[in-house]
């Protein structure tokens, strides 16, 4: 088939929402920035290989404590998409994370995973889910 299965090492600090609603207020700020740091450059990566995601938001964002650090890993690539594919149309994701043109009926573009972002930052700053 022409179906592919990713596996990784099991995260066993869970997701981003989950450590935000366990930990954010014992959490410094060197701390906040470095989480959203670790998410923009996987996010970047993301990018550079011409992709966007699609489906952006703190539930497919896994941490896990490797050699010392804690660090943040985007997953579900699921719905993960060339960004010069033919727009369907289609909706997809978490709603409060999906830009605004994208409920208007635009297509999904990198800057659309932007957005999400900008959405992660404001949770991560603030300990609690978008709207």
């Amino acid at each position: 088939t022409n179906d592919f299965m990713m596996v990784m090492k099991y995260a066993e600090n869970g997701n981003l929402r989950q450590t935000l609603n366990k930990d954010f207020n014992t959490m410094r700020w060197k701390e906040k920035l470095d989480i959203i740091s670790d998410i923009a450059e996987g996010l970047s990566d993301i990018h550079k290989e011409g992709l966007t995601h699609r489906d952006f938001h703190s539930g497919n964002i896994l941490n896990t404590f490797h050699t010392g650090k804690t660090n943040y890993n985007i997953t579900d690539l699921g719905l993960c998409k060339p960004a010069n594919e033919k727009h369907d149309k289609k909706v997809y994701g978490v709603l409060p994370y999906v830009a605004p043109e994208v409920l208007r009926g635009k297509k999904y573009t990198q800057e659309s995973d932007v957005y999400s972002l900008g959405i992660i930052i404001y949770e991560v700053f603030n300990g609690l889910p978008p709207y």
